[in-house]
C-alpha cells in the first residue's frame, strides 16, 4: 500500500460508511487518536450527546465506543460528572520510522524517547531498512495503531511530500535541508556547515591540498559536498567502498599531492586509514584524515578527528516541534537546522613541509 493509499485509509475512519457492528470500534479509534493528540487537554471528554452530534452517530454507538476505552484503561466514568481520560494518559503516542536501528539513528531514537518520557508521551518505533516499501508499511502500521503524529526519516529525497499527505502532523528528522523550498517541518543537521568546519580545521593546520572521498547517498553526501566549495583539489565517490576502493583512492590522493582528506563516513574513513598505514604512510604526519558522522571514529587504529552531528538533540527537538504542532495546528511551521561539532582527535596535524 502506498502512502497516499494509507492516507485514504486514515480518512475513511470518519467518512466512509461502515457496517453497524464496526461503528463503535471506528469511533473508539477516533477517540484514541484524539486522546493521544491531546485534543482534550483538560482531561475531560465531551458528553455522550456532544460526541454523538459531532460524529453523526447514535448515543448507543458512543456508549459502546466509550466502553471499549474503559476496558483499555484509557477512560473512566465519574457518576454524575462525566467521562475522563485516565491519569496515566498525559502525553501523545508518537510513531517513529527510521531507516536503521544500528547506525546513526540510535542516538536520535534515544533523544526522541527521553523527550517524550519527560512529557508523559510514548513512542511506537519501526525500522524501514532503507526500503521504500518497508517505509510505506511502517507508516501504515503506525497510523493504524492510532498515533497522534509521526517523526520520520524518509528513504527517498522528497519523501516528506508523501509523508505530509497523511492527514496528521509529520516532522522529518535529518531530512529537509536537501530541499531549500520544502514546506515540511523538520529538524536536521546542517551537513554543509559541518563540512565547512572540517575544511577550516585543515586549513588552520596549513593544509592547502585537500581531498574529499565519499560513499554516495541521496541525503547527507550532497550536503557535505556543498560545504566544501572550491577548497578541495580532488573528489572521488563509490556506492559502497571496498578495501580495493580505499587503495585506489589513496593512490589518487598521493598523485594529487593531497595532505588532508575528508571522508564520508566513518567506515570509509577507517578503510582509507587502514590502507594508508599498510603502505607505511604516517597519520597525521604525512596525511591528515577527518571522518564524518562520528559513530565509531574514536575506535580506529588512529582515533579519527570527526564531524559529529548532534543526533540526540535532533530527536529531542523533533518531539518539541511535533508537540507544538499538536497543541496549535495553525501555528507557523518550524524548520530547525543544527550545526555539527568538530571533535579533534589524533588523525589530524600540521601539514607536512
Amino acid at each position: 500500500m502506498t502512502l497516499p493509499q494509507a492516507t485514504a485509509r486514515l480518512c475513511s475512519v470518519s467518512t466512509e460508511p461502515v457496517a453497524r457492528g464496526q461503528k463503535a470500534r471506528h469511533l473508539a479509534d477516533e477517540l484514541r487518536r484524539g486522546i493521544a493528540g491531546l485534543r482534550w487537554p483538560g482531561g475531560k471528554l465531551p458528553t455522550e450527546q456532544q460526541l454523538a452530534d459531532e460524529q453523526g452517530v447514535s448515543l448507543n454507538t458512543v456508549r459502546r465506543a466509550v466502553d471499549l476505552l474503559v476496558q483499555d484503561g484509557l477512560v473512566y466514568r465519574r457518576q454524575g460528572s462525566g467521562m475522563y481520560i485516565a491519569d496515566q494518559v498525559v502525553g501523545p503516542l508518537v510513531g517513529v520510522a527510521v531507516p536503521s536501528m544500528t547506525y546513526y539513528y540510535p542516538r536520535i531514537i534515544v533523544g526522541i524517547e527521553r523527550e517524550l518520557a519527560e512529557h508523559g508521551g510514548q513512542m511506537m518505533l519501526r525500522s524501514t531498512e532503507w526500503d521504500k516499501t518497508e517505509e510505506e508499511r511502517a507508516v501504515e502500521a503506525l497510523i493504524g495503531a492510532g498515533v497522534a503524529g509521526l517523526i520520520v526519516a524518509p528513504d527517498q529525497p522528497g519523501g516528506g511530500s508523501a509523508a505530509g499527505e497523511l492527514g496528521l502532523p509529520v516532522v522529518l528528522v535529518e531530512r529537509g535541508l536537501e530541499d531549500p523550498a520544502t514546506v515540511h517541518e523538520f529538524v536536521g543537521s546542517n551537513h554543509a556547515a559541518g563540512a565547512r568546519a572540517a575544511v577550516n580545521h585543515l586549513k588552520s593546520l596549513g593544509h592547502t591540498r585537500i581531498g574529499y572521498l565519499e560513499r554516495t547517498g541521496p541525503h547527507t553526501a550532497p550536503q557535505v559536498r556543498a560545504g566544501l566549495e572550491n577548497d578541495v583539489v580532488m573528489t572521488r565517490a563509490a556506492d559502497r567502498w571496498t578495501s580495493a576502493d580505499a587503495d585506489r583512492f589513496l593512490e589518487d590522493l598521493l598523485g594529487e599531492r593531497v595532505t588532508g582528506v575528508i571522508c564520508f563516513a566513518d567506515r570509509e574513513a577507517n578503510l582509507l586509514l587502514t590502507a594508508a598505514l599498510a603502505r607505511g604512510i604516517e597519520v597525521p604526519e604525512q596525511l591528515s584524515v577527518i571522518s564524518y558522522d562520528d559513530e565509531v571514529a574514536d575506535l580506529s587504529d588512529v582515533p579519527l578527528t570527526a564531524v559529529s552531528p548532534a543526533k540526540s538533540e535532533v530527536g529531542r527537538l523533533a518531539v518539541n516541534v511535533l508537540r507544538a504542532r499538536l497543541k496549535d495546528p495553525e501555528a507557523p511551521r518550524q524548520q530547525i537546522s543544527l550545526v555539527p561539532r568538530l571533535i579533534v582527535r589524533e588523525s589530524t596535524g600540521p601539514a607536512p613541509d
